[in-house]
């Protein structure tokens, strides 16, 4: 076919939706926010129809109507069906509706509709204008040293801030639409020659089968993809670019969800759950040392409160002689034993730190440490607890708020009453059973294939050491061996 002949190709009347104005209105009739305006341009009469707060006014009043003018003032309405007429309303996203589907998703995700009374059809334009706020600092992550432009909830806005760090062809992002109901917009960003195509090809598998009338979460979503019910999250999250980019570079898949100011990280395992964005702005030796610091805190947090009953409640005999009359001696009067003394102060922090995260930032973490420590205190006072319990239990409270994933901290509460529980009844037995359990359970767990307990595909020290600590980037040359890449190398 010739240059000539494409100019003058006619769009398929058979292809165009057709509805007359009265069926339109009624289509939109318990839409508020639908407008319609009934025009004339050059004795062509049109019907304007857009969903308010989602157009760029200015737009449509300075730039559209004034093209759809001039079109019509040299040229029949009927030469709109020309593909190449099309093309010189020099106006983006210009197409004429094929089907009801398609004209109520339009109308409501930033197209203005303009319905010609002579042949009932529709024409879209885009004029989007979605309300959203500029990339700001994320309130998910404490930023010291890093950028500040982060993620919000556009999702347009969120992979061109990545693209932004990432100028290459080897980035690529596919975008599916999931939801009957909501046609939210989900994008699969990942770099080409990088990731692995297993993992990929699951990944995008599960997207598509998924069929649900709305997505409002990115939790909710990576459910469906997941596709299995476990205790421990599967995925990462991250509102930093920085932090996007880099989990890219080490080969993982990254999934943005229109609505959602914050990118999925996935595959994860345990170990990518303690890593923090603002590692990278610090020293080596001192985001090593923090990672450390995470994982004691960890194993703290959910194995501290069991320990202490187990001891001293069923093994008193291990503890030194003067440490044990300490005990002993704090433990006169009180009512409780050390299992529901435990139980009740654990019960009491975590409903302070429930408590801090629905207030204000600034006084939430305030008041979950020393609003727990003061009633603690008050406590003591009253002959509920003793001083060592309540030690040991702020302890291991605090040492929750060194984890970054909020969703591992909830976790780890659950876990730490599940060890508590097995303790008071069995003493060291139901710690040591406990302990053995949960590490049986996460070598168990797969995402997506891959273990979540795992440090290397195959296995060297240097990959192990790389996964736990932050090595300097003069030495890191090459990507952990966990996921298979086309291209090893980080630097040469």
């Amino acid at each position: 076919m010739t240059k000539k002949s494409q100019d003058k190709t006619l769009i398929a009347s058979d292809s165009i939706f057709q509805i007359n104005q009265v069926d339109l209105r009624l289509l939109f009739e318990h839409s508020s926010d639908v407008h319609f305006h009934p025009l004339k341009l050059n004795n062509t009469e049109i019907l304007l129809l857009y969903c308010a707060g989602m157009i760029e006014q200015n737009f449509l009043n300075e730039q559209i109507i004034p093209a759809l003018d001039h079109f019509l003032q040299k040229n029949e309405v009927s030469s709109l069906k020309q593909e190449s007429y099309l093309g010189t309303l020099h106006l983006s996203e210009v197409r004429y509706i094929t089907s009801k589907d398609e004209l109520i998703t339009a109308i409501y995700t930033g197209y203005g509709l303009f319905h010609f009374k002579n042949d009932h059809s529709i024409l879209s334009i885009k004029m989007e204008n979605k309300p959203q706020r500029t990339p700001e600092e994320t309130s998910m992550e404490v930023t010291i040293k890093g950028p500040r432009d982060n993620f919000i909830e556009d999702i347009t806005v969120n992979m061109a801030l990545i693209r932004k760090r990432l100028p290459t062809n080897s980035l690529r992002s596919e975008q599916f639409t999931v939801g009957v109901r909501s046609k939210t917009a989900v994008q699969v960003v990942y770099i080409d020659d990088v990731v692995d195509k297993e993992i990929l090809v699951k990944v995008k598998k599960q997207i598509e089968k998924i069929e649900i009338d709305a997505i409002y979460s990115g939790f909710q979503f990576m459910q469906l993809v997941e596709n299995k019910l476990t205790l421990f999250p599967l995925h990462d999250y991250t509102g930093r670019p920085d932090f996007v980019v880099r989990s890219l570079i080490t080969g993982r898949i990254i999934i943005l969800i229109d609505g959602i100011p914050y990118a999925i990280i996935t595959p994860a395992n345990f170990f990518l759950l303690l890593k923090s964005a603002e590692d990278l702005e610090n020293p080596p030796l001192a985001s090593s040392f923090g990672r450390l610091i995470r994982i004691l805190g960890i194993f703290l947090a959910a194995f501290a409160p069991g320990f202490w009953v187990a001891i001293t409640a069923f093994h008193p005999n291990q503890l030194p002689l003067t440490l044990l009359a300490t005990v002993i001696q704090s433990r006169t009067g009180i009512p409780l034993s050390a299992a529901m003394e435990a139980m009740i102060m654990l019960l009491l922090f975590d409903l302070f730190r429930e408590a801090g995260l629905r207030l204000p930032i600034s006084i939430g973490q305030t008041l979950s440490v020393v609003g727990g420590l003061i009633i603690g205190d008050a406590a003591i006072r009253a002959g509920l607890t003793s001083p060592s319990m309540l030690v040991v239990i702020a302890a291991s409270s605090v040492a929750t708020f060194t984890l970054v994933n909020q969703s591992l901290i909830g976790i780890v509460s659950l876990i730490r009453f599940f060890v508590l529980l097995l303790s008071s009844f069995f003493g060291f037995l139901g710690f040591f059973v406990s302990g053995f359990a949960i590490i049986l359970f996460l070598a168990n767990i797969r995402a997506f294939g891959v273990p979540y307990l795992q440090l290397a595909t195959r296995f060297n020290f240097l990959n192990a050491i790389k996964t736990i600590l932050q090595l300097p980037a003069t030495i890191n040359k090459k990507r952990s061996n966990m996921f298979d890449s086309k291209d090893p190398t980080r630097r040469k």
